[in-house]
């Protein structure tokens, strides 16, 4: 073989695409229904995790106890060349965080559940 389709030959083989599909966290179960029932001032740190599982994290406060609940889904593509790589990712955070007090009676809570990016 001659070298100018050797080289063209190791040129097409060092060239490729790749995927990328990274999940990390807590699966998502703070969906509306789910957390339907609890009510600030009545429902407790204990309800919650019965119902949502154990957190991504627990944090401490000052006369409070914060349980946070992170999913994150990334999907990408490339495109990797000699000269040249293009590499996208799309990333989504889903997320919940409930405030308990030194009773650990629920004083405040927020979720947020992105569309799938599928």
């Amino acid at each position: 073989m001659q070298k100018p389709g050797f080289l063209a030959l190791i040129l097409v083989f060092l060239t490729g695409c790749a995927q990328y599909d990274n999940k990390r966290g807590v699966e998502v179960s703070w969906s509306p229904e789910a957390i339907s029932g609890f009510e600030t001032g009545v429902t407790t740190r204990n309800t919650v995790m019965t119902a949502l599982g154990p957190p991504s994290q627990v944090i401490s406060l000052d006369g409070e106890t914060v349980l946070y609940y992170l999913y994150e889904k990334a999907k990408g593509s490339g495109l990797i060349l000699i000269v040249y790589n293009r590499f996208e990712v799309d990333t989504r955070y889903d997320r919940a965080v409930f405030f308990f007090d030194e009773q650990d009676r629920l004083t405040d809570y927020a979720t947020h559940i992105v569309e799938d990016i599928d």
